[in-house]
């Protein structure tokens, strides 16, 4: 794994998520499609751990362990309550926002704390480019199925 392959990566997974959101109108978008989430409350959970991956590379540079805030449902409910009333316009803006921010954060980030899974002990071993996939193609992907469900 190095960088070109990392970004051509999440380069191919962005290119599967608008292909998906790309069929969608903005009525479309604020469907509900499970019990609770709009398509609309997906695209901003996206931003939300986008948001949080770029964050976690600037607390482990900063010498610090990050918060787990309860952990990964508890997280998700917290970015549900804050996406929940943003307009559309707004999630996508910030979603984009978020986007752009992940691969700038790749491009200033150095190999070793990349792809050398020791560099910062809080990975356990794990390269941070696992974390950047993770929170990008790989979550793009595990949501595809869920934008793409029918109306309830």
């Amino acid at each position: 794994m190095n960088r070109t392959t990392v970004r051509d990566a999440i380069g191919a997974g962005r290119a599967r998520l608008d292909a998906t959101l790309a069929a969608f109108s903005d009525e479309a978008m604020l469907e509900r499609i499970d019990d609770a989430w709009t398509r609309k409350d997906v695209l901003a959970h996206l931003e939300a751990w986008e948001r949080r991956v770029v964050t976690l590379l600037e607390v482990l540079r900063a010498g610090a362990e990050p918060d787990d805030d309860g952990g990964t449902d508890q997280l998700n409910e917290r970015f549900y309550r804050a996406g929940r009333d943003r307009a559309l316009d707004d999630v996508r803006a910030g979603e984009r926002e978020a986007y752009a921010a992940v691969l700038a954060a790749i491009d200033r980030a150095s190999d070793e704390e990349l792809f050398d899974g020791h560099h910062f002990a809080w990975t356990d071993g794990d390269p941070l480019a696992d974390w950047f996939r993770g929170n990008t193609d790989e979550h793009f992907d595990e949501h595809r199925e869920q934008l793409t469900r029918s109306a309830r």
